[in-house]
């Protein structure tokens, strides 16, 4: 901080000129002249209150706070937080209040909560629109719903507003390209009106990108039905083809239909992943969580179970028959789970992930955790959100460009360690074995099952 001749200050609007011209920002008065013309005292600076401009001296004998310009700026500095940062505003003053700490001198002359509370709701409230009381009344502008580069982000809102799609035109054409699709949902930053966000993502030279954002009250099969019927017609619009070769998602029962339904020619693969985790629990639910981890053939019985998963779809069946071999007890509770759950045919293929190099949405989570660190607090508010997602939009744009243009090679989005390289290695040439009648299925889910996943928990 610059220092400054003493002066008791208060704050002096600009004119409305629109003049860059240096303007008065603070005026100093003596208390004792209350009702009389004053002390002259004014301190020019920048509107930014960064920079001493000019200073006009006061008159003799007028008392002055040597202070006054250090608590102004922090005030000031409070008003700009609370515009811009999505925290609680009592959350963003504590820390700047402990940070004042770190000078003695000058702390006793931070702003007090009172002082500053009601600015700093200010400053918040004017940022963003006052909210109706009701969703259904909800009314965005064209402004409100701009991208960075000018694009209209607001692709569709039902009557009711249960339903808010954001894509860009530019965003359908790269679904269009895009032979995989991934997709799901997050909870912790959707506003309070809805129940999740549900995105879409698509590879663009190995960076892993969102281009749909949706809102939604319901997770439920009429809900997902509609998104894809809204991209399918503006798709159609667009003179392109919504036709993805696969579509990777979690196991939950209203999308997977929805997507069945709306891309019949499209395969859904479920994440290997949540697969075992759901498997896992299971375990744990039928009291198995300490022979699986002190019991080394029960433990391999298992991990051999979720191995069925890298088998050819036709050797399933049979691979399961062979690790069901010799189970009783709770063990053969397990299995019971399994055949009933993840045997039948038609659902043998939403888990099976032979020959498939993108087996699991764990990319996604990555991306949900970034969201969340930025969005720094649970249940955004509807606008504070809109900025959150309007900021990702633009820097999507900017990898697109980047990558059309050359600047890079579209690595970096999803990272795979040395490890994950060694394995797809080991697992691909286990499968060539196999499929050339090199080893038995006995052998190969043995050596598979050291390459699924442990529990995150029983």
């Amino acid at each position: 901080m610059f220092s400054v001749p003493a002066h008791r200050l208060s704050y002096v609007p600009p004119s409305r000129s629109g003049s860059s011209s240096p303007v008065p920002a603070y005026s100093g008065s003596s208390p004792e002249s209350r009702g009389t013309r004053g002390c002259p005292g004014k301190l020019y600076t920048n509107l930014n209150v960064t920079q001493v401009i000019g200073i006009d001296e006061h008159v003799e004998g007028c008392r002055v706070d040597a202070h006054a310009f250090y608590h102004q700026q922090q005030l000031n500095e409070l008003k700009k937080l609370a515009a811009g940062d999505p925290r609680p505003v009592l959350k963003i003053y504590d820390e700047l209040a402990s940070n004042a700490s770190t000078s003695l001198e000058t702390a006793a002359y931070f702003p007090t909560w009172e002082q500053a509370r009601n600015t700093m709701y200010y400053s918040r409230s004017k940022r963003y629109p006052r909210l109706p009381a009701r969703r259904q009344d909800l009314r965005l502008t064209a402004e409100q719903t701009t991208t960075k580069s000018g694009a209209q982000f607001l692709m569709y809102h039902s009557p009711t507003n249960d339903i808010l799609i954001f894509a860009t035109e530019d965003g359908v054409k790269l679904l269009a390209q895009s032979n995989c699709w991934c997709g799901d949902g997050t909870f912790k930053i959707v506003p309070s009106w809805y129940q999740q966000l549900f995105t879409l993502h698509v590879f663009l030279r190995g960076k892993l990108l969102p281009v749909v954002y949706c809102l939604t009250v319901r997770k439920d099969l009429p809900t997902y039905s509609r998104i894809f019927e809204v991209l399918h017609s503006k798709a159609e619009e667009l003179g392109v083809q919504l036709e993805p070769a696969k579509f990777v998602c979690d196991f939950e029962t209203a999308l997977i239909p929805a997507i069945q339904g709306n891309f019949p020619n499209t395969r859904v693969q479920g994440c290997f992943f949540h697969f075992c985790q759901a498997v896992l629990r299971q375990v744990g639910r039928l009291g198995l969580r300490n022979d699986y981890i002190n019991n080394q053939e029960i433990r391999k019985k298992v991990k051999m179970l979720l191995a069925l998963a890298f088998l050819p779809v036709h050797l399933v069946p049979a691979g399961f028959e062979i690790v069901n071999v010799g189970t009783s007890g709770q063990l053969e509770a397990l299995f019971q789970y399994f055949q009933r759950e993840w045997l039948p045919a038609a659902t043998i293929p939403l888990w099976n992930v032979h020959g498939v190099s993108v087996r699991t949405n764990n990319h996604l989570e990555g991306w949900h955790s970034r969201m969340n660190k930025r969005a720094r607090k649970h249940h955004l508010g509807f606008y504070q959100f809109l900025q959150l997602i309007l900021d990702e939009q633009g820097k999507t744009e900017t990898v697109v460009r980047q990558i059309d243009d050359g600047y890079t090679h579209g690595r970096g989005s999803v990272r795979r360690s040395a490890a994950y390289g060694v394995q797809q290695r080991r697992v691909a040439a286990l499968t060539g074995k196999l499929v050339h009648n090199e080893i038995t299925v006995e052998h190969f889910l043995s050596a598979i099952s050291y390459h699924t996943p442990e529990p995150l928990r029983l």
